[in-house]
């Protein structure tokens, strides 16, 4: 399946998405030769996919930057719709992927397998128990002197009131003997759910209450709003193992709130 598929991601923030953001990007690049090209067929046709509401949209845009197939996030999600006709969401992901090669058009048209998609979700509705809890994530980021910065897209998720899932990003940089200056530019998707992001060691066990994990993080950047950025440095001095956790900000209503978050995680070597 993957020899059809280029596979890569584009910051909706750098699209402009939303009014505030293309104010911002029009005065980061005032004085830049050189911005992000939103007219080039590919941001086209990915501007022509995204869903309302949705932080994180996955598109398959054929090499003549034609919309195949969409799958919101929220929508997949909501309801356990990952795993819809009995199927694991690994097999229905990839039945999405089938689909959007075989011209059917999955998210955008009603002859395939999800036509659900292409339902408005009610924000009244009310929870219901996802198949996914825990939402527990683990990213494995190596960095070495030839290959210093990598980059992570993810998402944040609170399932409900007084339940708080984490992403869990591990970095190794034992390749760096001598250690460096850790550095991690964060970026925030837009809808309303804020993180916070607490380095730690690799052994560290996560703690449950919020003083304790921000006192006994190495760094850390709380409370980033939707929208926004933030950056975390860490000096070290010898090749280590690094934890970044993710964890969402706790909202009072009952609904469930997904937002994307972007981690530019790089070394520079003593």
């Amino acid at each position: 399946m993957n020899e059809n598929f280029i596979n890569t991601w584009v910051s909706n923030f750098e699209l402009g998405r939303k009014p505030s953001a293309r104010e911002y990007l029009a005065k980061r690049y005032a004085h830049k030769s050189k911005s992000f090209d939103t007219t080039h067929a590919l941001a086209q046709a990915i501007k022509r996919g995204w869903q309302e509401r949705s932080p994180v949209d996955c598109l398959v845009i054929s090499p003549d930057f034609e919309l195949k197939g969409k799958l919101a996030l929220n929508k997949y999600l909501f309801g356990g719709h990952g795993l819809a006709g009995g199927r694991t969401a690994a097999e229905n992901y990839r039945l999405f992927l089938i689909e959007a090669l075989a011209g059917k058009q999955p998210g955008l048209s009603s002859d395939n397998s999800f036509t659900y998609l292409l339902d408005d979700v009610d924000d009244n509705a009310p929870n219901q128990d996802s198949p996914f809890k825990p939402f527990l994530t683990d990213l494995n980021v190596i960095l070495k002197p030839m290959q210093s910065t990598l980059e992570v897209l993810d998402i944040l998720r609170i399932p409900e009131t007084g339940s708080q899932d984490s992403t869990i990003v591990t970095i190794d940089a034992t390749a760096f003997e001598k250690g460096g200056i850790l550095t991690i530019d964060i970026r925030l998707g837009s809808t309303k759910l804020a993180g916070s992001f607490y380095l730690y060691d690799s052994d560290i066990e996560f703690p449950t209450e919020r003083g304790l994990r921000y006192y006994h993080s190495f760094a850390n950047a709380t409370d980033v709003p939707p929208n926004e950025t933030a950056r975390i440095t860490y000096p070290f001095y010898r090749g280590q193992v690094f934890k970044l956790i993710i964890a969402a900000a706790e909202l009072e209503d009952k609904k469930e709130h997904v937002n994307a978050f972007q981690a530019r995680i790089s070394v520079e070597a003593h």
